[in-house]
């Protein structure tokens, strides 16, 4: 079975969407995969992936501008890896960080550089033929275009199309209280409806997803838990420090201050004093209050590498996330891949958010975290969790059950590659009959 995999960012160990999309993948030989991606950048890994094509918004516009066509083709020969912190691909992260604010002007004017560009070109067509895919698999974004680049991709090669749905974009307007927000939403919902309705497959990354898009589409869906790597971690018996590792936006960066602060005032002497928080996160709204903060130790960015090294030496981890309404709507769904990582092998997890959450309520209904749920609890909570070994171990051995059950890198891309052909088959049944 060939699958052509079609997302904004090419499939790499530097970004969750391309991290997560080779996870899903692992089980497919790199020959029968290939990747249709939409952002500047190029591939530097083989593993689950030989050939590209990148069409991105640059060569949306200039398509436009000079009547040329555009569009790369890479293949294994000409895949190498990255230097280390390499400037052009630190200039490429900052800049579509710069694109990220998502504003309803911005996701229009996108959306109309690619319905004026000449993307579907003889180069494209000629590049997918030669591919000749059992089937086409969208990892989209907020973007109308790729959903509709999709859906006519998957009609000209007459193949069947699965999606998967990682965010709450058709649900939550994160565009509502602007101008052109009401507008933009119901144009992307018009774009979504009609590819989702021609999709032979919707996968979720959680349950209450899950729940939630079979009832808005009136299709099954297939949830597909992020996957982590079964790494043999061994866990320091001394270890006395506290760690966060992962981004701080969404009001992260709030509920950590606050954890912070009940720490550094606690009188039993044995209990760590502060967090070492690591993250790449660059925006200083969300550092700067950090760095002033009692009982925080500010890390800044660490290597991948390094990551397994601080959970080694860690008496916890901690997976935070806000209690203002504003921030919960946004992060309704979200199940942070560092989570599937501490369940798999790190040391004992402690969630401070909201219930209503998806990670909050999927690592308490499971006992895979010691979770404080209230503001007023979470100094009680904090030294209840932290002076008590027995259940630290606990809450490790529900984690690793639960992380072999949803999280296991090598059970998930089984999952996806089963469900993948079972698609293929009804397809090429259907299509004999007809």
């Amino acid at each position: 079975m060939n699958v052509l995999i079609i997302s904004q960012p090419v499939l790499s160990y530097s970004n969750n969407m391309g991290k997560t999309l080779m996870a899903y993948f692992s089980a497919f030989p790199a020959n029968n995969v290939s990747q249709f991606f939409l952002r500047q950048g190029e591939p530097t890994n083989t593993d689950v992936c030989e050939n590209y094509y990148r069409f991105s918004d640059l060569d949306a516009v200039k398509s436009i501008l000079n009547h040329k066509i555009r569009g790369t083709v890479f293949d294994k020969t000409q895949i190498v890896p990255p230097v280390v912190d390499e400037p052009e691909n630190i200039k490429l992260d900052d800049a579509y960080k710069l694109g990220a604010a998502h504003k309803a002007w911005m996701l229009l004017a996108r959306d109309t550089i690619w319905k004026l560009s000449n993307w579907k070109n003889k180069k494209l067509l000629a590049w997918l033929d030669s591919m000749n895919p059992d089937i086409i698999f969208l990892a989209p974004g907020d973007g109308a275009f790729s959903y509709r680049l999709a859906d006519e991709i998957a009609r000209y090669l007459s193949k069947p199309l699965a999606v998967v749905c990682m965010d709450d974009y058709f649900i939550n307007n994160r565009n509502k209280g602007e101008l052109l927000g009401g507008i933009r939403q119901k144009l992307f919902m018009n774009v979504v409806n009609k590819t989702i309705q021609n999709a032979a497959a919707i996968f979720t990354i959680c349950d209450e997803m899950n729940d939630i898009y079979s009832n808005l589409f009136g299709k099954k869906c297939f949830t597909l838990h992020t996957a982590a790597e079964n790494k043999d971690l061994h866990l320091n018996p001394t270890a006395n420090h506290i760690s966060y590792i992962g981004n701080l936006s969404c009001g992260r960066y709030q509920s950590l201050i606050e954890m912070g602060k009940a720490l550094s005032e606690m009188q039993d002497e044995r209990l760590p004093k502060f967090i070492d928080v690591y993250s790449g996160t660059k925006e200083v709204k969300c550092t700067e209050p950090l760095r002033n903060a009692s009982g925080i130790n500010f890390c800044g960015e660490i290597p991948a590498e390094s990551v397994l090294e601080v959970m080694a030496n860690s008496l916890a981890v901690i997976h935070t996330e806000s209690f203002e309404p504003k921030m919960t709507n946004l992060v309704r769904f979200s199940v942070s891949t560092k989570i599937a990582e501490s369940l798999m092998y790190g040391p004992c997890l402690i969630a401070y958010g909201p219930e209503g959450i998806a990670s909050i309520d999927y690592l308490k209904e499971n006992n895979a975290a010691y979770v404080i749920s209230r503001p007023e609890d979470l100094e009680k909570g904090l030294e209840k969790i932290l002076t008590n070994k027995e259940l630290q171990e606990q809450i490790v051995r529900n984690a690793r059950a639960l992380a072999l059950k949803n999280h296991n890198a090598d059970v998930n891309p089984r999952k996806v590659r089963k469900w993948l052909q079972e698609v293929v088959d009804k397809s090429q049944n259907e299509s004999s009959t007809n």
